[in-house]
């Protein structure tokens, strides 16, 4: 029996200074990929909290409306389910 895993790896370019301010808040035990998995659970578990939190007013319904829709892409709570 043969299990074969296929990794694929991105490289990314920061800068210095950001890359010691992740290099503090990143685990002694953790990959810098971990660390970005455990960012963005904080960041969905976030966003998740303050949905319908309050009732927009046209105005900022507008806003929101055009904040949500990037590049073609209309962002919603299911695009935001898939970051685990």
């Amino acid at each position: 029996m043969c299990i074969c895993i296929h990794v694929t790896s991105k490289n990314i370019s920061i800068t210095k200074d950001v890359y010691d301010k992740l290099l503090k808040i990143k685990n002694d035990n953790e990959s810098f990929s971990d660390l970005f998995l455990r960012l963005l659970r904080v960041q969905k578990s976030s966003l998740e909290k303050t949905f319908g939190a309050w009732d927009l007013s046209k105005e900022e319904k507008n806003i929101w409306d055009r904040l949500t829709i990037r590049n073609g892409r209309s962002w919603n709570k299911s695009d935001i389910e898939e970051i685990k």
